[in-house]
């Protein structure tokens, strides 16, 4: 295909560079045989057709030829193409020539070195012009002598050796023309011949495709465009492998305690008990809880989450929130907390989702935290808009693991163990649910003014103001 747009592009150079260069050899041409249909009256270049005109034009408008001997000098000032000194005219061969007007009975009623009235010029020496009116003649224009020096022979052979300069001369410059053209087509294809190259490994499934970057014009930015779409297909691909790695590791476990329990109750290994249908019972829960966790995920990350937005009391949200999160909260011994800073900030949110990013950020909260901790919810106005914030004295976050704690199936401890680093979709989901109230929401890890733990930020606009948010939290 480059191949084809090398052609035609350089069809297209030669067609216009042939067009140009027989314009050129034309017009050369032409200008100058004009040259040859000029000649010098006064210190004038005159060309014949255009003092024939002027001529009838005066026989017209007077009706006779009455002073047209006085007039001549201005006739001849009219007809001509401009003024031209003897020694220039001498040096294009061209002398001052003596003119006469004549009218239809061969009376002379102008000449340029003598009066009216004078005898014509023998026809012998002289070139004649017929100059009519409403297709009459009325008179006869007659130059003396030839036009230029030079037989007709020597004009023609002059013509014909301008012409031939100009076309040599053309012929170089389209070759040159030709020659940089090719570059300069080269210049445009070599990058789409990577291009294609690279679409069609891309096409085929490696996505490490890249093109060079070889200028800053449109192909340039062609280019940088092309490889940005690449290394977003790149990523994507990553992300969708990872992704199905995830979710078969995350289902193959309770998978994996459902088809065991039930083999040993069909062996007779365990009873048939409710304590052992319990088991089974949890682990489907599991199942549903992770299924729906990644279809909420799915829908919130493609923009397809419906949100039933309402005027919201955060502080409000937060404190039913906490009394729900107590008992857990006193089963590992932690004590967990709510301050509301002043006034409650109201938002336009749906409260079932913010609810939803408010419990996944306590359940990750207390289960980082050692008994004996503090997790505590503060809830105020920070810079005009509504914070959240979820403090704890746990473990706290490690630097490499803290840029990516609100990825999917993200978990900072090694082991992936449920126990200790949940599903992995939590704080996904909470961000997804977050930017969807158009909101952000990130974590610092130790907060400002302690040595450990970590502390997780909500932000979302504002409905109602609020007093400014004092609860030990540190604006990013």
């Amino acid at each position: 295909m480059t191949n084809r747009l090398w052609f035609r592009l350089i069809s297209a150079f030669t067609l216009v560079i042939a067009i140009g260069v027989l314009v050129t050899v034309v017009l050369a041409r032409q200008g100058t045989a004009t040259r040859f249909a000029h000649f010098m009256v006064d210190h004038h270049m005159v060309r014949p057709e255009r003092l024939q005109q002027v001529l009838a034009d005066y026989y017209s408008q007077r009706g006779g030829w009455a002073g047209i001997d006085q007039q001549l000098p201005f006739i001849i000032e009219l007809a001509s193409d401009g003024a031209m000194s003897s020694m220039m005219g001498g040096v294009m061969g061209m002398h001052d020539n003596r003119m006469q007007v004549v009218d239809a009975e061969s009376k002379v009623m102008a000449d340029t070195r003598r009066g009216a009235g004078v005898p014509p010029m023998p026809a012998a020496l002289v070139r004649r012009w017929p100059i009519s009116v409403e297709e009459q003649e009325v008179g006869v224009l007659l130059v003396e002598g030839a036009m230029m020096v030079g037989s007709a022979q020597q004009n023609e052979s002059l013509v014909a050796g301008v012409t031939r300069a100009v076309t040599l001369a053309g012929l170089t410059a389209a070759v040159v023309a030709l020659l940089l053209a090719s570059l300069l087509v080269r210049q445009i294809t070599r990058p789409l011949t990577s291009l294609t190259a690279a679409s069609s490994r891309i096409a085929a499934g490696d996505f490490t495709a890249r093109v060079p970057v070889q200028s800053y014009d449109e192909l340039g930015e062609l280019a940088a465009t092309f490889n940005r779409m690449a290394i977003s297909l790149e990523t994507q691909e990553t992300l969708r492998r990872n992704l199905m790695a995830d979710i078969a590791h995350e289902l193959r476990t309770p998978l994996a305690g459902i088809q065991g329990t039930v083999e040993a109750l069909q062996d007779g290994v365990f009873p048939m008990t409710g304590e052992n249908l319990n088991a089974i019972h949890n682990q489907v829960s599991l199942l549903n809880r992770l299924i729906e966790d990644l279809r909420t995920l799915a829908n919130a990350e493609a923009g397809q989450l419906r949100l039933e937005r309402l005027p919201l009391d955060v502080g409000d949200l937060c404190q039913r929130l906490v009394v729900t999160m107590q008992p857990q909260a006193a089963a590992r011994q932690i004590n967990l907390t709510l301050t509301v800073e002043g006034a409650s900030p109201t938002v336009s949110g749906d409260e079932q989702r913010l609810g939803q990013v408010v419990n996944n950020l306590l359940e990750n909260a207390l289960r980082h935290t050692a008994p004996g901790g503090l997790v505590q919810v503060c809830v105020g106005v920070a810079n005009g808009s509504a914070h959240l914030a979820v403090i704890d004295n746990g473990e706290g976050i490690a630097s490499a693991d803290l840029p990516h704690i609100f990825d999917r199936f993200y978990r900072t401890d090694g082991s992936r163990s449920r126990r200790t680093g949940g599903s992995g979709l939590g704080l996904a989901i909470a961000r997804q649910l977050v930017q969807a109230h158009g909101g952000r929401i990130w974590a610092e890890s130790p907060p400002a003014g302690h040595s450990r733990g970590s502390r997780l930020i909500v932000q979302l606009p504002l409905i109602a103001s609020a007093v400014i948010m004092t609860c030990g939290h540190r604006e990013r």
